[in-house]
């Protein structure tokens, strides 16, 4: 590879050269590997920078919140590059990170990266795929201690054209064009008990499997769950939206599960009613990051959240407690329990 015109190539070059600094004081690299796109480039540069005597994937077991379809990509690409792989537990540690609410960051830093360290130490370098599209990457940083991203200053947009210079066949499961993974994400409460557990997992899984076995387009598809500790709401997301006879079947089959009490469709603009932990309420830059950058890239059509502080100290994130489409005054909310209590 010497055509340095190539921005692909450049970058494939670049990457791997410092994958190889970084590592230099290392006993071997760990790879965080989830299966998806991030971390399969990630893999696959540290495969060529380094080979496979120094490199292992390393994949943190969610149970049932990790996808059937993000596992099948996980064992393929493991059985096609050839390189050692271990599956780590992390159920209960999520379980007890997301019992407070919504938290993919301390998720990933504590029941991701965390369990990988406990399990190897310190004496290896653990490679993640984070990058300019996740909240991970933009908040984090690219090298501390014992953990590196070597894709840090990448937006998903070169991710993708460097995945296809260097001819990966990346597998999707079909939730989002830019950013898929655990199931759990889309439980925008607390999780408090398996009913909340249950309904995240089903509704999704369902979801997906209906799509894709009708080879449906998408360029977003999950559900959300939503609403007060006791009560389950689906909001559905698919972009473009399906025809009114798939919406009716996939309305049809997620109120059939024993969890969900209430299924609506994402099929025009709307609000969130969302509780928020004090910290976060009064901080107005995290309110906006939360509802820009957490929230709105999920959802199919325009939202606007209305913030209402939490006096729980149980809730140390947020809780989208109920939504209202447009035309709809708040003082009719849909739930007036949700609005009077988190918990």
């Amino acid at each position: 590879m010497t055509d340095r015109t190539n921005p692909s190539l450049t970058r494939a070059q670049d990457v791997i050269q410092e994958l190889k600094e970084v590592s230099s004081s290392f006993e071997r690299v760990v790879v965080a590997f989830s299966g998806g796109m991030d971390s399969t480039l990630a893999l696959f540069l540290s495969l060529q920078a380094l080979g496979k005597e120094k490199v292992i994937s390393c994949t943190v077991d969610w149970d049932i919140y990790f996808p059937s379809l993000a596992r099948e990509s996980v064992d393929y690409w493991v059985d096609n590059l050839g390189v050692d792989h271990v599956y780590l537990p992390g159920r209960k540690v999520m379980e007890e990170i997301m019992k407070t609410g919504p938290a993919c960051n301390r998720c990933t830093k504590e029941a991701k990266l965390g369990t990988i360290r406990r399990y190897f130490g310190n004496r290896v370098l653990i490679v993640g795929g984070a990058n300019q599209s996740d909240s991970w990457g933009k908040r984090g940083v690219k090298l501390l201690n014992n953990t590196y991203s070597p894709l840090f200053e990448l937006s998903k947009e070169e991710i993708v054209n460097l995945a296809s210079f260097l001819s990966l066949p990346l597998r999707r499961m079909g939730e989002n064009k830019l950013r898929e993974g655990c199931l759990l994400k889309h439980l925008l409460k607390p999780l408090a008990s398996p009913y909340q557990a249950q309904a995240v997992v089903k509704s999704n899984e369902y979801l997906l499997k209906i799509l894709n076995e009708r080879n449906i387009e998408r360029d977003i598809a999950n559900v959300k769950i939503i609403g007060p500790l006791n009560r389950n709401i689906a909001l559905v997301n698919v972009k473009p939206l399906p025809s009114l006879a798939l919406r009716e079947e996939i309305t049809a089959v997620l109120s059939s599960i024993e969890e969900i009490d209430e299924v609506s469709w994402v099929d025009s603009p709307i609000t969130l009613v969302v509780r928020a932990n004090l910290g976060q309420y009064r901080n107005l830059s995290s309110l906006y990051w939360l509802e820009k950058g957490k929230l709105q890239p999920e959802f199919a059509f325009p939202i606007t959240v209305r913030w209402m502080p939490s006096s729980n100290r149980r809730l140390h994130t947020f809780q989208v407690v109920d939504f209202k489409k447009e035309n709809t005054n708040y003082d009719q909310c849909r739930n007036q329990e949700s609005l009077s209590s988190v918990f």
